[in-house]
C-alpha cells in the first residue's frame, strides 16, 4: 500500500505573532513530536518548498503579496487586530503554501494516495487582497487553483470543518462551478459570514454549501450533517480532487470554539471524506491544517485523522443519527439547495 505523506518542518516555528497569541509556534512543535513518532512503513515525511510569487498570485493580488512581504522589515506588524507578522512571517507563509503544493504535486504524480500538510500559519480567512483571522495567504484556495491550472483538475471539492467559516475560500470560488465549497462552522461567530443562504453567485450558484451550526454541537450533530447534507452533495458533484481544510478548533477542549467534537468525531469526518475519495477521485485527497489551539487536543486529533488515512476504504463510520435539535437546520439547508439538485 502506498505510504501517506506528511508535510511538516521546523521552519514553521519561525512565524511568531507575539506572546499569548493563540496561533503560536507550539502548535507545530506538538505536531513535530507526533511526526517523529510515526511508523515509517506507513508514513513518509515530505519536506516543503516555498511557493512562488506566481503561485500565490493565482488567488491574491500583487499588492497584497507586496504588503505582506514588506512586513519582513519590522519585528512585528499588525495586518489587522488578530493577524500579526514578524520578520520571518512572509517566508514562512510562502513555505506554508508551498508545503501544501508539494503535497499535491506528490499525490498528482502517484507517489502517494493521500497526505496531510501540517503547516502554519493557517489560510482559509485570507481574502484576495486582505490578510485576516491569523491567515496571510489562502493556502487551500491556491492549492485548488494550481490543481486546475497545472494538473487538469476539472472538479475540486474543498471541505472546511474548521469551527470558523472559511470566508476567504468562499469568496475566491463564489462564482466558480468547478469548485464545490462546503463549510461546517459555529454560527453566529467570527468572521460573521457563512449563513445558509450564501450559496454562490452566477455560474457558481449552488456550488457553495454553508452549514451554520449553533454552539454546543458535538459528534452526533456533525455526523448527521455529513450523512444528510455533505455526502449526498459530494456524490452529486463527483469531484476528481478532494481538499480538506482541517481545523481542530471545534474540539470540545479548544479555547476559541464552543463546540463539543471529540477525536472520534474528527476520525469519522475524515473517514467520510476518504470514502468519497475512494469513490470519485481515485483516492486523491489532501488534508491541510487550519485552526486548533489546545495543544493536546490538536495533537490527538491530528493523530486520529492520520490513523484514518491508513485504514482500508469501505468501512462505514456514518452510523450516528443526526441530533434532533439540529434536524430543522439540516432540513433548512436541504430546502435552500433543493433547486440545485
Amino acid at each position: 500500500m502506498t505510504k501517506t505523506a506528511v508535510v511538516i518542518d521546523q521552519e514553521y516555528l519561525r512565524h511568531f505573532p507575539g506572546q499569548s497569541h493563540p496561533e503560536r509556534p507550539e502548535r507545530i512543535k506538538a505536531l513535530l513530536e507526533l511526526a517523529a513518532s510515526l511508523d515509517g512503513s506507513a508514513f513518509q515525511l515530505l519536506p516543503p518548498r516555498p511557493a512562488t510569487r506566481a503561485e500565490i498570485e493565482a488567488c491574491h493580488s500583487a499588492e497584497h503579496v507586496a504588503l505582506v512581504e514588506s512586513t519582513s522589515r519590522t519585528n512585528h506588524y499588525a495586518l489587522d487586530g488578530d493577524t500579526i507578522t514578524c520578520r520571518d512571517s512572509f517566508g514562512v507563509g510562502l513555505l506554508a503554501v508551498g508545503g501544501f503544493l508539494r503535497l499535491l504535486e506528490a499525490i498528482a504524480a502517484g507517489e502517494f494516495h493521500n497526505g496531510f500538510a501540517l503547516v502554519r500559519p493557517p489560510g482559509h480567512h485570507a481574502r484576495p487582497d486582505q490578510a485576516m483571522g491569523f491567515c496571510l495567504f489562502n493556502t487551500i484556495a491556491i492549492g485548488a487553483q494550481v490543481l486546475r491550472r497545472a494538473h487538469q483538475a476539472r472538479r475540486v471539492l474543498v471541505m472546511d470543518w474548521d469551527v470558523h467559516h472559511g470566508n476567504g475560500t468562499q469568496e475566491m470560488f463564489y462564482a466558480d462551478p468547478s469548485v464545490l465549497f462546503i463549510s461546517t462552522h459555529q454560527y453566529p461567530y467570527y468572521p460573521g459570514t457563512g449563513a445558509a443562504r450564501e450559496v454562490g453567485a452566477g455560474a457558481g450558484e449552488g456550488y457553495t454549501i454553508n452549514v451554520p451550526l449553533p454552539a454546543g454541537c458535538a459528534d452526533g450533530e456533525y455526523l448527521g450533517v455529513f450523512r444528510d447534507i455533505i455526502v449526498p452533495a459530494v456524490r452529486q458533484f463527483q469531484p476528481d480532487w478532494i481538499l480538506v481544510s482541517a481545523g481542530f478548533d471545534a474540539h470540545e477542549r479548544d479555547p476559541l470554539g464552543g463546540m463539543g467534537v471529540t477525536e472520534a468525531g474528527f476520525a469519522a469526518m475524515a473517514q467520510a471524506m476518504l470514502r468519497l475519495a475512494d469513490e470519485f477521485s481515485q483516492n486523491k485527497i489532501a488534508f491541510l491544517l487550519e485552526g486548533g489551539y489546545d495543544l493536546a487536543a490538536l495533537r490527538d486529533s491530528v493523530a486520529t485523522v492520520l490513523n484514518e488515512l491508513r485504514r482500508p476504504s469501505g468501512v462505514d463510520a456514518l452510523t450516528a443519527a443526526a441530533a434532533q435539535r439540529i434536524q430543522p437546520l439540516i432540513n433548512g439547508v436541504l430546502d435552500i439547495h433543493e433547486k440545485y439538485r
